[in-house]
């Protein structure tokens, strides 16, 4: 009965309304960590491992940029702002090929930057006490009154059990 339930559990999340739809995916890269999307547009922020001479970078462990799909997908700089207040990443602490970062917007999860030669660079969270490789999040915003201060009302994260490899997704709502 409980794979039952787990089948099923897992078919609903994959197929209901937290898939976001029409939404393009950037292109994989080698490189590339993770990338977040929200439901205000189609624009995508972008985490892309910085690696040099089989090394992280420890200046500038992760490349962040956007893709502006709503201006023809032209690839731009986060602003000062979207680094400082919600889609930079902020570094922690740091050891050889292992870096641990927080979203700028939230300090609740830490996202764990590890590369070795073998894998290469992937980054890893914790959510829901599901350990798990990131691929994507995805942002369901909420208008304030009057159509200001827009607020995160939940965050979906997709990626892969740390230990089985399965596809997961990860949901949490915001306070």
């Amino acid at each position: 009965m409980k794979i039952i339930f787990t089948f099923f559990y897992t078919f609903l999340m994959l197929n209901s309304g937290f898939a976001q739809s029409n939404y393009p995916e950037p292109e994989k890269t080698a490189t590339r960590l993770f990338y977040i999307q929200h439901s205000n547009n189609h624009n995508t922020y972008v985490y892309d491992a910085n690696i040099k001479g089989g090394v992280i970078d420890s200046n500038q462990p992760i490349n962040e940029y956007q893709i502006a799909y709503a201006d023809n997908g032209m690839k731009k700089p986060l602003t000062n702002t979207q680094k400082k207040l919600a889609y930079g990443m902020v570094l922690q602490e740091s050891q050889h090929n292992l870096f641990k970062f927080r979203l700028a917007a939230s300090g609740k999860i830490d996202f764990y930057l590890k590369y070795t030669a073998n894998t290469g660079a992937r980054i890893y969270v914790t959510v829901n006490r599901h350990k798990m490789y990131l691929d994507k999040m995805f942002v369901q915003l909420k208008e304030g009154y009057f159509g200001i201060n827009t607020n995160a009302e939940y965050v979906l994260f997709y990626g892969k059990d740390f230990h089985t490899g399965k596809a997961i997704i990860e949901k949490v709502y915001i306070d």
